[in-house]
């Protein structure tokens, strides 16, 4: 994200309903080359509980895609990460353990829960 332009990331996140406040233009800060938005209130105005967070985050599992090619064709994995396990997966790329690209990280939600 170098370069980025503030307004851009507070349009983005406005119109992915992420945040709700104008004062949010202000709250854009970078640390160490990396944007972020700080906040202490969910979408409704109700601030955070610390314990419901990490509930929160111990169910969340991550699909992570890798590209890979091999013998001229390209592969596209997907791994399903649990959150303990997210930030050793990403440095097993740094490192260079496992080979090829990573395309995307999202949040995954099973079939069951939609």
């Amino acid at each position: 994200m170098d370069n980025i332009d503030n307004k851009k990331v507070v349009n983005i996140k406005l119109k992915s309903g992420k945040i709700n406040s104008a004062k949010s233009k202000s709250e854009i800060k970078n640390f160490n080359g990396f944007d972020y938005i700080k906040s202490d209130k969910d979408l409704n105005g109700v601030p955070f509980i610390k314990e419901n967070l990490i509930e929160y985050s111990q169910g969340c599992k991550y699909m992570v895609r890798v590209m890979r090619e091999k013998k001229n064709k390209v592969y596209l994995y997907n791994y399903y990460v649990s959150q303990e396990a997210l930030a050793n997966f990403l440095i097993k790329f740094e490192n260079g353990e496992f080979g090829g690209q990573i395309i995307e990280v999202e949040k995954y939600i099973p079939e069951e829960l939609a």
